[in-house]
């Protein structure tokens, strides 16, 4: 079951970066992930209630974060704060189509979103014990984008 929210994330990831910021991107294959999650520069963390509580984690270094934020809001000149709220708020709308994809795929999950958390910074080591989680790397002309997503007691 896990690996057909990674595919929700995918496709997801996918057409909302088509969308919000007129990027192709190619999508790796899923892979296993280490406990311990090391961030590029800019990580965003939802959280997942419900039946399979879990986390989601939307990562990329800080000069993909800029140049994905200026295209998005169609502005060059922006401060750190807006650059991640626009990650923030980029992670918000993925998540929330991957978790109603998965949702609607699964009746009686009930899974919800937390409010995301933003961390910046090169080698924040991120542990999320007792979950684990897969990882997809999305290719795009502005850099690369991974995405770890994990749930409680197996994929």
């Amino acid at each position: 079951m896990g690996n057909n929210y990674v595919n929700f994330f995918a496709t997801a990831l996918k057409d909302n970066l088509l969308e919000m910021a007129q990027l192709n991107c190619d999508i790796g294959e899923p892979q296993p992930q280490a406990q311990t999650f090391i961030s590029r520069g800019m990580a965003v963390i939802f959280g997942i209630t419900g039946k399979r509580p879990g986390r989601i984690i939307i990562d990329t270094s800080k000069t993909t974060a800029i140049k994905l934020s200026q295209i998005i809001n169609g502005e060059e000149e922006l401060n750190e704060e807006e650059v991640m709220d626009t990650m923030a708020e980029l992670g918000n709308i993925i998540s929330g189509h991957t978790i109603t994809h998965a949702n609607n795929a699964n009746k009686g999950l009930n899974l919800m979103l937390t409010a995301p958390g933003i961390f910046c910074g090169e080698d924040i080591c991120i542990t999320s014990p007792k979950i684990q989680s897969e990882i997809i790397n999305a290719a795009t002309p502005l850099g690369e984008i991974v995405v770890s997503i994990g749930f409680e007691g197996g994929r």
